[in-house]
């Protein structure tokens, strides 16, 4: 039985920056990879260049990884009418999406994630605040999620309510490889 781990935007960086070959690191004979559909919208909205910083680089390297590590996407299921008219589409079809869970509707439907997801304002990638935070958070709590993202919100809120979220650091990875730390996680 494979490890199921769930990789955030953020990550993509943090692994790329330190030329950490997931497929040695997580060797598909032991991990399942993933990445949810708003991920894949963020990643899919990385500029080329953005402050003066070629991208182009990081781009690569994900799409690499993504191929090498049969790396699948996530979606919930939801009809096209489900999508924003001006958004990317989050929602998959059928053959494409997974039902929402009981227990990924009560996330959602807590006062607190509403109030970190519902009125915010788009983000270049077109989806809104946290949205993405917020389908990587509900994810947590049936797979292992990799992140850098610590600031208060919906990821830091399903850590604190028993998620399994990794926050990546470089003093986290000085005495143990990813690997290990996710197979004692």
């Amino acid at each position: 039985m494979t490890i199921s781990v769930l990789i955030d935007s953020n990550a993509w960086d943090f692994l790329f920056d330190r030329a950490i070959d997931i497929n040695l690191e997580l060797p598909p004979e032991d991990f399942s990879l993933f990445i949810t559909r708003e991920v894949e919208i963020e990643i899919d909205a990385i500029p080329d260049v953005k402050k003066g910083i070629d991208k182009r680089p990081l781009k690569q390297y994900i799409r690499d990884s993504i191929t090498r590590n049969q790396v699948r996407i996530t979606a919930t299921f939801g009809f096209a009418e489900a999508n924003p008219v001006d958004g990317p589409a989050t929602y998959a079809g059928f053959g494409q999406g997974t039902f929402q869970s009981g227990k990924e509707r009560d996330w959602y439907g807590k006062e607190k994630i509403r109030g970190y997801i519902l009125g915010k304002s788009k983000k270049g990638s077109g989806l809104s605040d946290n949205q993405a935070d917020a389908a990587v958070a509900v994810a947590s709590f049936d797979c292992v999620v990799l992140t850098c993202d610590k600031k208060p919100g919906p990821i830091s809120e399903a850590a604190e309510s028993g998620g399994n979220v990794i926050f990546l650091s470089d003093v986290l990875l000085e005495a143990q490889s990813l690997g290990q730390i996710l197979r004692s996680f």
